[in-house]
């Protein structure tokens, strides 16, 4: 399929999930809608231009990147405390999840899966892994190289964007430039080095701290 096809199939597939999840939990569908806007305003003007001709696939993936959230229960998505053990273990399913969601969706005209972009589900599954693959990211066996470059960079816009959110019952927001600072402290750590060196130097998050 052309590359034009695969975006136009993997929006499909995007605008019916977040539907889904807009009726168990309208805070994230925001939030991922945030998150998308972001990554598809930087994914051209990357290095390399890695995703040249595929920013429907980039908005797609970033989108859907926290679907399986469709499966966790709203009790914890609205807890206004912090989550115990056991529920932090069904907190932590929802990349699975979001990967057997969008593997057994299919779009309005009933295309394959094979037309559907492979960076939904690598978004779903890698955007809490932490670079340096401590157990505090997860699935805790992803690190470094492993993690997809689609889920590297949500996984900085999703930790900037939930740092700024007014709409998180369990704190209050960060202002964007503290959001930033905080980014900037987990480079090497959470995140990519040279990606967060990159968002940094280009200032393509300036905008947000200026609004």
């Amino acid at each position: 399929m052309s590359p034009d096809a695969v975006g136009a199939a993997s929006l499909v597939l995007t605008t019916d999930l977040l539907a889904a999840l807009r009726a168990h939990h309208p805070a994230t569908v925001a939030h991922s809608l945030r998150v998308a806007r972001l990554v598809a305003r930087i994914a051209p003007h990357l290095p390399g231009e890695p995703w040249r001709g595929r920013i429907a696939e980039v908005y797609a993936a970033a989108a859907l990147h926290d679907i399986g959230k469709l499966r966790t229960p709203l009790t914890l998505l609205t807890a206004a405390r912090a989550l115990s053990a056991a529920e932090w273990a069904v907190m932590v399913k929802h990349p699975g999840d979001g990967v057997a969601l969008i593997e057994r969706a299919t779009d309005h005209t009933h295309a394959p899966l094979s037309c559907v972009s492979p960076l939904l589900a690598a978004a779903a599954w890698g955007h809490h892994a932490w670079w340096d693959g401590a157990e505090r990211g997860y699935p805790h066996h992803l690190r470094g190289e492993d993690i997809s470059p689609i889920a590297r960079l949500v996984a900085i816009i999703d930790v900037f964007d939930a740092m700024t959110a007014e709409d998180r019952p369990y704190r209050p927001p960060l202002a964007p430039a503290a959001a930033l600072q905080e980014v900037a402290r987990g480079a090497g750590t959470q995140f990519e080095p040279a990606l967060v060196r990159w968002v940094l130097a280009h200032g393509v998050l300036d905008d947000e701290v200026a609004a």
